[in-house]
């Protein structure tokens, strides 16, 4: 069986692989290897993460509605371009 040395592995990054072979029953590094490429499109976030993203969406969605309700007229692209050229010029 081949041998994997991996170096310079960063600090948070070694916590979470530990983290990860725990949760998943992983006795080995290798067997969580196998594990991480077998399930190759899932992804495992953490609640913390999931409510950063939670708040993320939540606060964009706030930006929106701020920005169309203080929007003068109809939308529209050539005026932004003008608008931003007569900003860049002075």
């Amino acid at each position: 069986m081949a041998t994997i040395l991996v170096k310079n592995l960063p600090e948070d990054l070694l916590k979470e692989l530990k983290r990860l072979k725990i949760e998943l029953g992983c006795r080995t590094w290798a067997e969580l290897l196998a594990k991480l490429v077998e399930s190759e499109a899932t992804i495992l976030l953490r609640e913390e993460k999931l409510e950063e993203m939670r708040s993320g969406v939540r606060d964009y969605l706030k930006l929106r509605r701020v920005v169309s309700t203080r929007w003068t007229g109809r939308p529209s692209t050539l005026e932004e371009i003008k608008r931003s050229r007569r900003h860049e010029k002075g």
